[in-house]
This record gives structure tokens, C-alpha cells and sequence, in this order.
């Protein structure tokens, strides 16, 4: 097998000449699985064939031509059938010593917890009751004795003969008949030997009655049984958990219900989810990917439905067929019945009301379909009310103008939070709107200005969205890279 190293993949960095390096996760082995480790191992492609063919776009490829590519392929969510399609431009891989080194994963362990008493607790005895009660009840009565002669400035030998008292069991005072006072201390004697009594001949009685050792279930209920007695419950339909329609990872056919042609070119399809009250649970500004067999060769492709959660059952997409797209010509030869494989969702897109205070979208042709998206969305959001959407929408003729309807429905029933402007490059002699192409002008008269409240989405033909990026930055929006993220200033589907 042929090894590259880096600086020889380093000079392969041309759109005629371009290789990657990807990091593929290999096969464990026995003695690195017992060391908690994961063989990657540095694989080397020569992509320059597939770059026309890429869907994100060649300028993606070319920005990470002749560099480690995994960050980049990872970051855009690929999956495994992405690197099975790169397995025939496989050159080679990195020398050992450039090999990434295999990383330590942790694995904890457990030890079983015994459930039983960490501390051994023994039944009480009655003995050991009685003497810990006679203690307490000594101690006390020193205790009194000895705060008392301190407060009364007693000696230490009046002190002495105060505890010598206590421990003979102080004789009662004694007074004539009419002493009252030998009435009180006879009755505060007897009075404090009954709580004593009490207290300790209650607690005798609660030890024999508890047993820290065993739960309440170990006694025999007290209860007395009831006979059992029906209620009778209104009836209610099982809830069945299904499964979502869409899986981002697995590929799950559908069926195509219905394929209108409503431009030329231009195709309305449906596909029908699995039940008729299903939805589709896609994030607004997310896509979908559909998958086919085509002369022999597995195709995948990205598209963004027009239709949104409150569409159940169903599936719609505006597909414009192109003379050399191998997944258009497929959709536009499909038939009612026909089934195609769709997974997701896709994107690095995560719209919600907090994204942006003034959202500028410029789209050209089918590229309408991600905003009309982002668009239903907000205007059909009654407590989405601080975004305002501002749309310059450039096509060649009034008739390949998408969504038209709706997009007027929304600009005349929202119209402090959307508005919509057309551009044609190839106008009628009715035409009454913009001409021409979208300029830096049209975009300072309609669109937001850059700010930390604002954000510019784009989508459209690639030397339409070329020209915008040039636009935008000479107006100081901030350019993405080739990996769009969800908190670009330009945010490219």
C-alpha cells in the first residue's frame, strides 16, 4: 500500500490537482480493546475527479485542497455512505509516524453495592436500657445540685453535701401542718418520679416495636380486608409510540403521491410520510437529503421542502430540473407509486425568535425554497412578532417566479414584518419591477445593514451567490467560511 506524508499531500492543493487527508476510524483490535483504545487511521484521496460532483460545491473542496479535511467533513455532517462514496479515489495513507495516535477512551467500571446495613444495629436490652436510664436520671440530678450552689454562691462543702443528698435521695423538707410548703415539694417529688416512670417505661415499649433491620413490609398487615370493588373507567384509545419519519442517519424510502409541473422545468412533488397524520419533524432552515440508483450509481442530493409541521402526512418539494443534473432528471422521470430513499434532517441551520431582529434573504430561482421555509415560518408565528424578513428574489422571467402567490399572501397580510421585492434579468415589457441583476444598491435599499441585530441569507445559482459575497463584503457584512455555521453573519444554504 502507498504512504504519502503531509508535505506531499501539501503541493496536491490545486482545483486540477486536489488531495485530502481524512481520519477513518479502523477496526479494533483485541489487545488496544483491553487498553481502552481506538485505532484511527490517516487515509489519503485523490478528489480532483469528484469535485464537479460534490453538492456542497467545488469552492468547499478547494478551500481544504491538499490539508487534513477531517474537522471540515465531520463538521458538515457526512456520513458513512460519504466515505464509502470517497472509496474510489483512495491514493494511500500517512507514514506511522504521522499516524494520528490512537486516543483513550474511558470506560468506567462498577462495583456491586451491597444493599444490606453498612452498620451493624443490635436490639436494645432491657438491662442496657435500665442502667443508661438510671444515668441519665443520676446525671441530672447532680447536675441541679450543682447549678444551684453555684447560684446560691454556695461552698465547695455546701456543694458536696448537695450532691451527697441528691444521691441519697434528698429527704423531703418537712414543716408543721399548716406548712405549706411540704405540700409543694411532696407533690414535685412525685410528680417528677411518674414522668421518669413514664418516659422510661415508654421507651421500653417503642424498642420492642421497632427494628431498624427490617423494612415495614415484614409485618403482617392490620387492616381489616375490604372486598374488592370494580370502577368502571371511561374507555380511551392506546397511545402507540411510532417512530419518527426521518432518521438522520438511516435511509428510509417514500412515496412519490403526487408530481405537478407548475413551471417550466419546474416540478411540485409530494412524497407521503408512513401515516397519513404523521409530521415530518424537521427544524425550520433544515434540509432534507434524497438518495437513488442511478445507471449504477448510488446519487445523493439535498433539498429543502416547502412544506413544514403543520403539513401532516406529507412531504412537498419544488424541484427545477437541470440538463445535466442526474438527481433532477431522475425526480422529473419518477411516476405516482414510484419510491425514493430520504433521511435527515440536514443543516447548520437553527432558526428560532431569538436568531435575528432583521433578516435580509437574497435568492435566486429554486433557492427560494430554504427561505420560503424560514418565511412561512415566522409570518405563521403569532408570537414571533420582533423579526422582520426583507426578500430580494431574482429569476430570468415572470414566469419562473416560485411561490409568487404565497409570498404576496404574506407580504400583504404580515407587511411590517415581510416584504418582497422581484428582480428579473430577462423582463417582459409589463414588467413594472426590478431589471437587471441584484446590486449593491438594491441591497442598501431594501436589506439590512450589517449589525450584531441582522443577518443576510443566501441562496441561489453559484455565480449569483459569488456575486452577492462580493457585494456584501464591500458593504462590511463578515464572510463565512467554507463550512456554514449556524451564527454566520452570511449565512450560505
Amino acid at each position: 500500500m502507498a504512504t504519502f506524508t503531509l508535505e506531499q499531500v501539501q503541493k496536491h492543493n490545486t482545483a486540477d490537482d486536489l488531495w485530502i487527508v481524512l481520519h477513518n476510524k479502523g477496526q479494533s483490535l483485541n489487545y488496544l480493546a483491553l487498553q481502552n483504545l481506538e485505532l484511527t487511521i490517516d487515509t489519503v484521496y485523490n478528489i480532483t475527479k469528484y469535485i464537479e460532483d460534490h453538492p456542497g460545491g467545488k469552492e468547499v473542496l478547494i478551500e481544504v485542497a491538499g490539508t487534513d479535511a477531517t474537522e471540515a467533513f465531520e463538521e458538515i455532517g457526512h456520513s458513512d455512505e460519504a466515505r464509502e462514496q470517497l472509496e474510489p479515489y483512495f491514493v494511500g495513507d500517512l507514514p506511522s509516524e504521522e499516524q494520528t495516535e490512537a486516543v483513550e477512551i474511558y470506560r468506567p467500571t462498577f462495583e456491586q453495592v451491597s444493599q444490606s446495613a453498612a452498620i451493624d444495629v443490635k436490639k436494645t436490652s432491657w438491662g442496657f436500657i435500665l442502667r443508661t436510664a438510671s444515668k441519665l436520671g443520676l446525671g441530672g440530678l447532680i447536675g441541679t445540685a450543682i447549678v444551684t450552689a453555684y447560684n446560691r454562691g454556695m461552698t465547695p462543702s455546701q456543694a458536696l453535701q448537695i450532691v451527697h443528698s441528691a444521691l441519697s435521695f434528698i429527704q423531703l423538707p418537712r414543716g408543721t401542718g399548716n406548712d405549706g410548703s411540704s405540700h409543694f415539694w411532696l407533690g414535685a417529688g412525685i410528680s417528677s418520679i411518674v414522668q421518669f416512670s413514664a418516659t422510661v417505661g415508654l421507651g421500653l415499649w417503642a424498642s420492642t416495636k421497632l427494628d431498624v433491620q427490617q423494612e415495614f413490609t415484614h409485618y403482617a398487615p392490620h387492616r381489616p380486608s375490604k372486598p374488592a370493588h370494580l370502577m368502571r373507567l371511561p374507555k380511551t384509545t392506546a397511545t402507540i409510540s411510532r417512530p419518527k419519519p426521518l432518521d438522520p442517519r438511516q435511509w428510509r424510502p417514500f412515496t412519490m403521491t403526487q408530481k405537478t409541473e407548475i413551471a417550466p422545468h419546474v416540478y411540485h412533488i409530494v412524497f407521503a410520510l408512513p401515516n397519513p397524520d404523521d409530521i415530518l419533524g424537521l427544524p425550520t432552515g433544515q434540509h432534507i437529503a434524497l438518495r437513488a440508483t442511478i445507471n449504477g450509481t448510488s446519487v445523493a442530493r439535498s433539498y429543502t421542502p416547502v412544506s413544514n409541521n403543520k403539513d401532516r402526512g406529507r412531504i412537498e418539494l419544488l424541484v427545477k430540473v437541470y440538463p445535466q443534473g442526474a438527481m433532477t432528471q431522475h425526480l422529473a422521470q419518477m411516476k405516482v407509486g414510484d419510491t425514493i430513499e430520504i433521511r435527515g434532517p440536514k443543516g447548520a441551520m437553527q432558526y428560532s425568535p431569538r436568531y435575528a431582529k432583521h433578516i435580509g434573504m437574497i435568492a435566486g430561482g429554486t433557492g427560494i425554497t430554504p427561505m420560503y421555509q424560514l418565511i412561512r415560518a415566522i409570518c405563521e408565528d403569532p408570537t414571533d412578532t420582533d423579526t422582520r424578513v426583507s426578500l430580494l428574489y431574482a429569476n430570468n422571467t415572470e414566469e419562473d417566479i416560485l411561490l409568487r402567490a404565497e409570498l404576496d399572501n404574506f407580504a400583504r397580510d404580515h407587511p411590517d414584518r415581510f416584504q418582497v421585492h422581484y428582480v428579473l434579468s430577462k423582463p417582459g415589457d409589463d414588467w413594472t419591477g426590478y431589471r437587471g441583476f441584484v446590486t449593491a444598491e438594491l441591497i442598501q435599499r431594501h436589506l439590512p445593514i450589517a449589525g450584531p441585530d441582522s443577518k443576510m441569507l443566501l441562496c441561489g445559482p453559484p455565480p449569483m451567490v459569488g456575486a452577492m459575497k462580493k457585494a456584501l463584503l464591500g458593504l462590511e457584512w463578515t464572510m463565512p467560511g467554507a463550512v456554514a455555521r449556524a451564527g454566520d453573519q452570511v449565512f450560505l444554504f
